[in-house]
């Protein structure tokens, strides 16, 4: 596979994974926050479950291909190991605060867990927005 198709494969899934975590950050945690029911519990295990369905091929493909970027002699090396450590960042806020912040949820409504995953989401987001930024960036010399 060339170095434009893998570059095109992972600004692809970041840029998805950008839009969507926006998504999430601005429409579905605000949300989240009004949904003080005895039900809440229910539809914290659906969201939960259907966003892991919607991320972990993406998130996966993005990993993947970040990885094969940082071998690839003709791309800007300083740049791709940026964007991959931006990557590092997001999987390090994914599965050492966002999955167990959400697991919690599924015990109950609680405002505090709700605000430290806004918390900690928008780290996410700012990081994946960065991350497609530059992919942007060194797509130009592709």
């Amino acid at each position: 596979m060339t170095a434009h198709a893998i570059l095109l494969a992972n600004l692809s899934a970041a840029l998805f994974l950008t839009g969507l975590s926006w998504f999430l950050q601005i429409v579905e945690y605000p949300l989240l926050a009004h949904l003080d029911t005895p039900d809440f519990p229910k539809f914290a295990a659906l969201h939960r479950r259907r966003n892991t369905l919607l991320m972990a091929g993406p998130m996966t493909v993005e990993m993947i291909t970040a990885a094969w970027m940082l071998v690839r002699p003709e791309l800007p090396h300083r740049d791709v190991f940026r964007a991959f450590l931006l990557l590092i960042v997001i999987w390090l806020i994914t599965f050492s605060r966002h999955f167990p912040l959400h697991r919690r949820l599924l015990h109950g409504y609680n405002r505090e867990i709700l605000r430290s995953l806004e918390k900690w989401n928008w780290l996410r987001t700012l990081c994946w927005t960065a991350r497609a930024g530059l992919l942007i960036f060194i797509a130009r010399f592709c």
